[in-house]
């Protein structure tokens, strides 16, 4: 090889090196902070758009130098070293080398301290996986409060980051207020002035529904006000989070001992809470016509006024030619074969399945669309009755996506759950069969009978005023339980079982639900049939 050839290649090489210089400062530069003697730079084109796209590292959360200096001396390496330490604190866990794992989730979240799925898994890791390995629930709870605090750090490194928001209020609603121990759970929870104290929070609102709530309620605030993104979970079940904390909350309290106006108080402010989500705008999957990359949206608590507008818009098209449909309809029946109308007479608890397929077939075949009726209507009102089919269809459409979003979140159930729980007959029953319930702990057991009777009469006029909860499936379950803790202390009594029994449709009612109905036993045990 040519020397003269090698060295003037190195000169071209240091040339361009020096030129690409330029660009790479125009474009890498750093921002700095104005002072007195200097105004500042808002830096070069990277630091520009970082700022103008707020994903900066000072817009994302508190800055870390360690953090900084990590990831530095890692180069191109981060990734790698992140899949270590990750393999390292599983393995640490396994172990049960609860320092290591501890300090290397510390590491592993300094070099990645903006990758949300380290703070969120592991943070889950902490105070669901590793608390269930302690005998003791105080370390139990201690772990959970790990998994908490774990999140606390990434908010600070993330604090546009609504997941992990709705990630901390789960694990303080949800594992304090759901977990067995539960009850010990929520009064350490209560007594952690460690913790409160640092939100200046009274006492009255340390509940962990009330608190898991709060940071619900943070996490949509930073999508409403503050541009946020919510990823991997709807705004249909983000924006359920906070009311159904205060549904918990205002149950939990019940179940403690704790009704009359305080209960009242916490079931009004669920019922608002729910109302006000019934009003939220919620993007559904259809395309708007007039946009065709928006959604259309919709609101939960306007099914009834979605169903008065297709009604409305309905008659406008049947009264522009009355009885067309059913003309349409005939029409359709003499063209179906002698076995449909046949099959169409039959009622259909008396149905074969041969039958039911032809009915299903002739029901399909006679089935009028508005479009058909409108095409139908001649003059100068048919392309009228055209945009009014089509405008029903919409509307229709629009419908059934209310339809379905409520059911996913189970809507009218906790809408009429909250108002009914308002009433005070309601607060009198369960009150009286929980004062029966200490009674019967405490031994008292007349007192405990005379309790659930008054608490029963309570939940039979519940029971009139809305028959629908009679079949209930939650409720049901509560009064089923209620009824064999009844049975129990007349057992004890040596009293006999009521007949007619005041809850017997409920009794009757599950016992189909789980596949067969069961008279209520006597209170008096019998003896066991001889067998020959």
């Amino acid at each position: 090889m040519n020397p003269r050839n090698t060295f003037r290649r190195k000169i071209y090489y240091l040339a361009a090196i020096a030129v690409l210089l330029v660009p790479l400062f125009w474009l890498s530069q750093p921002a700095t902070s104005g002072t007195a003697a200097s105004p500042g730079s808002p830096g070069g084109l990277l630091a520009r758009l970082r700022e103008q796209h707020k994903i900066s590292q000072a817009h994302l959360g508190e800055i870390d130098p360690t953090s900084v200096t990590i990831k530095l001396a890692t180069v191109g390496l981060r990734g790698v070293a992140a899949n270590i330490l990750a393999n390292k604190a599983e393995d640490y866990k396994m172990k049960k080398d609860w320092n290591n794992f501890g300090a290397t989730l510390v590491q592993l979240t300094k070099l990645q301290p903006h990758y949300i799925n380290i703070w969120s898994n592991q943070a889950w890791n902490l105070a669901y996986n590793c608390s269930v390995e302690f005998d003791d629930y105080r370390d139990r709870y201690r772990w959970v409060k790990k998994g908490i605090e774990f999140l606390e750090d990434g908010i600070r490194y993330n604090a546009l980051e609504p997941k992990l928001y709705r990630d901390m209020g789960w694990t303080i609603s949800q594992k304090i207020g759901k977990a067995d121990e539960h009850k010990l759970f929520r009064k350490l929870f209560k007594e952690d002035d460690d913790y409160h104290d640092r939100f200046n929070r009274p006492e009255p609102l340390r509940d962990n529904w009330l608190v898991g709530k709060w940071w619900y309620e943070q996490g949509v605030d930073m999508v409403d006000t503050k541009g946020a993104v919510m990823a991997g979970r709807g705004p249909l079940l983000f924006r359920s989070d906070a009311p159904m904390c205060q549904m918990n909350y205002a149950e939990a309290i019940e179940k403690e001992g704790t009704f009359d106006e305080v209960a009242k108080s916490a079931w009004q402010e669920a019922s608002e809470l729910w109302r006000r989500y019934g009003m939220e705008e919620l993007p559904t999957s259809l395309q708007r016509k007039d946009a065709p990359n928006e959604p259309v949206t919709i609101r939960l608590g306007e099914l009834e006024l979605a169903d008065q507008m297709v009604a409305d818009l309905l008659a406008r098209l049947e009264a522009m030619q009355p009885g067309l449909r059913e003309e349409i309809v005939r029409e359709k029946k003499s063209r179906l074969s002698e076995s449909q109308r046949e099959a169409l007479d039959v009622p259909p608890e008396k149905r074969t399945g041969h039958q039911h397929q032809l009915a299903q077939e002739a029901a399909e075949q006679t089935a009028v669309s508005h479009n058909e009726v409108a095409r139908r209507i001649k003059g100068p009102d048919r392309q009228k009755a055209l945009d009014l089919a089509d405008e029903i269809a919409d509307r229709e459409l629009i419908a059934t996506f209310i339809r379905r979003y409520r059911n996913i979140v189970n809507f009218e159930y906790w809408e009429k759950r909250a108002r009914i729980e308002q009433g005070q007959d309601i607060i009198d029953a369960r009150k009286n069969i929980f004062k029966g319930d200490q009674a019967f702990g405490d031994g008292l057991l007349t007192d405990a009978r005379d309790y659930y009777v008054a608490g029963m009469n309570h939940w039979r006029t519940v029971l009139d005023a809305n028959p629908e909860l009679v079949s209930d499936i939650t409720l049901g379950e509560y009064l089923v339980e209620v009824i064999e803790r009844y049975r129990r202390i007349l057992n004890q009594l040596d009293d006999p079982f009521p007949e007619p029994f005041i809850l017997q449709d409920v009794w009757d009612a599950q016992q189909q639900t789980r596949g067969g109905a069961a008279a209520l036993p006597p209170a008096e045990p019998q003896e066991a049939p001889e067998h020959e």
